[in-house]
C-alpha cells in the first residue's frame, strides 16, 4: 500500500477513525497524530490500490489481510 494511506510523518499505516465517520471526517494517524486526510478520500485511495487484489479489506480503519 502506498500514497495517501501511509503517514508521511512517521511512516506507519495506522488510522484513528471515530465511530460512524462521514466522507468529510478528518482522519489522523493513531501513532503520531498527524493529519492523513478525509475519510472519503482515504477509503477511495484504499479501494483504488486494492482493487482486484482481493487480499486486503478495510474494516474500521484497519487494513485486514484476507
Amino acid at each position: 500500500m502506498d500514497d495517501k494511506l501511509d503517514c508521511k510523518a512517521c511512516g506507519t499505516i495506522l488510522m484513528e477513525i471515530p465511530d460512524n465517520p462521514k466522507d468529510s471526517t478528518p482522519i489522523h494517524c493513531s501513532n503520531c497524530g498527524a493529519y492523513l486526510g478525509e475519510w472519503g478520500d482515504l477509503q477511495e485511495d484504499f479501494f483504488r490500490q486494492a482493487f482486484g487484489a482481493q487480499a486486503f479489506d478495510l474494516n474500521n480503519g484497519n487494513i485486514i489481510k484476507k
